[in-house]
């Protein structure tokens, strides 16, 4: 119930606050429309709500065809400066692309396996492990970083295979994808290279 009330108490507050600042706004500008005419400030006020009103009809009416882009309130710019981090964590996650539309993002394809062939390190690497081995996420070596890699050379290939194959610590095993265990030897050989 105290909760509740604390909703009810914290609703009615935040009411309150937007009505006064919407007052406070309009109030400066019919202030000075009334002395400028010689009408009563409530005079204006009134002229001035009609003609925000046939304002703002017009604006809704043209909205479909070029949809503006709203300017940030002061709250919103002091939660930013506050929050520097905010609007990454609060980002849409992915990015939906329909066909015949221009699209931003970059996809690496993978060619299609031939019966009996293994496809090569280099394009394994581009399509299935440089989404992690490129930054290091979750404590995966970054190709081309000798010291990332070095102790794990040190270990010997085949417990790189078998980590590769098997999966080892956050790495899923085969890198997450289908693809046969000479294929994923050719991607650790590809990254071996380029990391030594």
């Amino acid at each position: 119930m105290k909760k509740i009330v604390m909703l009810s108490a914290a609703a009615t507050l935040a009411i309150f606050t937007m009505a006064t600042q919407a007052q406070e706004a309009t109030t400066p500008a019919a202030a000075e429309a009334a002395t400028e005419t010689n009408q009563p400030a409530t005079e204006v006020v009134a002229e001035a709500s009609a003609a925000e009103a046939t304002t703002e009809a017009a604006p809704a009416e043209a909205a479909p065809a070029g949809e503006a882009i709203s300017e940030d309130s002061d709250h919103v710019k002091k939660l930013i400066a506050l929050h520097p981090k905010l609007i990454s964590r609060i980002a849409p996650y992915g990015k939906v692309c329909f066909d015949g539309e221009e699209c931003d993002i970059n996809i690496t394809v993978l060619a299609p396996a031939v019966e009996g062939e293994a496809r090569p390190g280099d394009q394994l690497y581009k399509a299935i492990c440089a989404t992690c081995h490129d930054a290091g996420l979750v404590g995966a070596p970054k190709v081309g970083n000798a010291g990332d890699w070095g102790p794990r050379i040190g270990k010997g290939k085949a417990t790189l295979y078998d980590h590769a194959i098997n999966g080892f610590n956050a790495m899923p095993a085969r890198g997450g994808a289908d693809i046969s265990d000479d294929e994923v030897k050719n991607a650790v050989d590809y990254m071996i290279e380029q990391s030594s």
